[in-house]
């Protein structure tokens, strides 16, 4: 995928955001408000030579879905901040985030919807191996009516962890960090669209963000389940692109004031450069970008680099002077 680095960074799309696009979201916010929370936690490692309290953790989201994860409280007095993260789709959660204990700051990592236990990936045959651009197939319906469109729910998911963190015992529900990897990374701006307890984003190689040809002609991820979709129904295609309006991150962008650290890989064929490059330049205020020029989706992993990045900005905007 060739590519230059100014073409990227020239990107500017004109936003058309539907001319209710707050009007959906605030409805679909308010319908997410008749569905209890129903949050539980259980500590499932603590003693006296550990320096945090580790916990499972359940809580109900909308349509009643049941969302799980981990929470992370370091044993300190007080209220802490704390760092939430969203893996990517297809993906399963990623391991305690190191450093963030010592730095008094909590965390807070979830199976997306219809992951963790939920996700059944296919049976292999002996010798068979695992295709890479497996999907689950959840963004292959769902566009003919924008109401009842996956990502809807998965986006109501970031408002519902926001409010179980106010429930929460020993967090600051006044002093959150939403971190996420592609899509969980457009999860994390839609929470801070849409909160003010959110105070800085971690939006790493970010996807679901001006959603155009280049970045759908790339068939990987979510992008090709959609693409699948708008194939299926040409004649409807108008009124599909219109509905994928609704959840482009890009149309989120100017909502955004708080502190944003962004990554791209230049090689990347998952979440497009020119996407990635698009939401960057309509983001406002404070905002800075890990660009890697010669790595792709995985951008950052080599050395940890990225994962260093992201603490030193998650202690910078969670660990007053």
């Amino acid at each position: 995928m060739a590519i230059s680095f100014d073409e990227c960074f020239q990107t500017y799309p004109t936003l058309q955001p539907p001319a209710d696009l707050d009007e959906f979201w605030t409805e679909a916010i308010r319908e997410l408000k008749g569905f209890p929370v129903k949050n539980q936690t259980k500590a499932l490692l603590k003693g006296t030579i550990l320096k945090e309290t580790i916990y499972d953790i359940s809580f109900q989201s909308y349509g009643n879905a049941t969302l799980t994860g981990s929470l992370v409280i370091p044993r300190k007095r007080g209220d802490l901040p704390v760092l939430v993260y969203f893996h990517d789709y297809a993906k399963d959660r990623p391991q305690i985030i190191k450093g963030l204990t010592e730095a008094g700051i909590a965390q807070m990592i979830l199976d997306l919807r219809g992951h963790g236990a939920q996700l059944i990936r296919p049976v292999l045959k002996e010798g068979e191996l695992p295709d890479p651009d497996w999907t689950p197939g959840y963004f292959r319906k769902g566009l003919e009516a924008k109401e009842s469109f996956f990502l809807k729910a998965m986006y109501l998911d970031v408002i519902r962890t926001i409010e179980f963190l106010r429930l929460t015992d020993g967090i600051d529900g006044e002093k959150i960090v939403l971190a996420g990897k592609g899509l969980g990374a457009a999860m994390s701006l839609f929470g801070a669209a849409h909160s003010n307890r959110v105070k800085g984003i971690i939006l790493e190689t970010p996807n679901f963000c001006y959603i155009e040809d280049a970045q759908l002609k790339l068939g990987t991820n979510w992008t090709k389940e959609v693409s699948e979709q708008l194939a299926a129904s040409k004649s409807k295609k108008t009124v599909l692109r219109k509905n994928l309006s609704y959840f482009d991150t890009l149309n989120f962008s100017k909502k955004i004031k708080v502190p944003t650290l962004v990554s791209v890989g230049m090689e990347d064929r998952v979440s497009h450069p020119k996407s990635v490059f698009a939401l960057f330049n309509h983001i406002q205020g404070d905002k800075r970008m890990q660009v890697y020029p010669t790595e792709g989706n995985e951008a950052g992993v080599a050395g940890d680099k990225q994962n260093l990045a992201n603490l030193e900005f998650a202690k910078e905007i969670l660990i007053s002077e």
